[in-house]
């Protein structure tokens, strides 16, 4: 039986973590616009660029929550990646890689709950209002759920984001603060890496704030 060398096995596992974290991202940014699309669909129709053409609210809220969480969710994976299997100290296992994300998706969850509720109700009190760009474009009725939806987005993007970062130096100082990535990359592996990084954050800030 031929026996698998760490060395050969790594860029297979960190294959599987970047694929595990496109994942997770993209069922929870589904899950979450399928829900809020039938809050407040002129969240998407009105105050997002009209990237897809289509009158299902699900197909839409589908596309949409592809493409704001895949490139996330890509640029995570590829950071927990590399503090988990470079070289050096025992690779993190790709096990407790995955609970730590299931309970980052449930805390974003529940941060989105409760932060579209308080947008709800400080819109509803009259403490906060509907950008005055977007409100005359939206039923009256409808400006209470978009702050909602605005404020459960809000805290998604948020404590992913921050989480995300946590659960990579977690892991990175889990490990002994091993060496990943230089400044200046010495290989095409490396470089890649920092290219794919770039051209990730690129696109999440052009879709984001470029598109509309």
């Amino acid at each position: 039986m031929r026996l698998v060398r760490r060395e050969d096995a790594l860029p297979v596992k960190k294959l599987q973590i970047v694929l595990l974290s496109v994942l997770a991202a993209c069922s929870y940014g589904v899950i979450h616009d399928q829900i809020t699309a039938r809050l407040c669909i002129e969240y998407f129709t009105v105050a997002h660029p009209p990237l897809f053409h289509t009158g299902s609210t699900t197909l839409l809220a589908l596309c949409w929550g592809v493409a704001a969480t895949a490139g996330i969710g890509a640029a995570l994976g590829v950071v927990l990646a590399m503090v988990s299997q470079s070289d050096g100290p025992t690779p993190y296992p790709i096990s407790r890689l995955r609970r730590s994300l299931l309970l980052l998706l449930a805390i974003m969850a529940g941060s989105a709950f409760l932060a579209g509720v308080a947008g709800y109700q400080l819109s509803h009190g009259g403490f906060i209002s509907i950008p005055s760009g977007l409100a005359g474009a939206l039923p009256a009725q409808q400006h209470d759920r978009f702050m909602a939806v605005w404020f459960a987005h809000g805290a998604s993007y948020l404590v992913g984001l921050a989480g995300g970062a946590l659960l990579c130096f977690n892991v990175w100082r889990a490990r002994g603060r091993p060496s990943v990535i230089s400044l200046f990359p010495h290989t095409r592996a490396a470089a890649l890496r920092v290219g794919l990084l770039a051209a990730v954050a690129a696109y999440i800030v052009w879709l984001r704030f470029g598109s509309h």
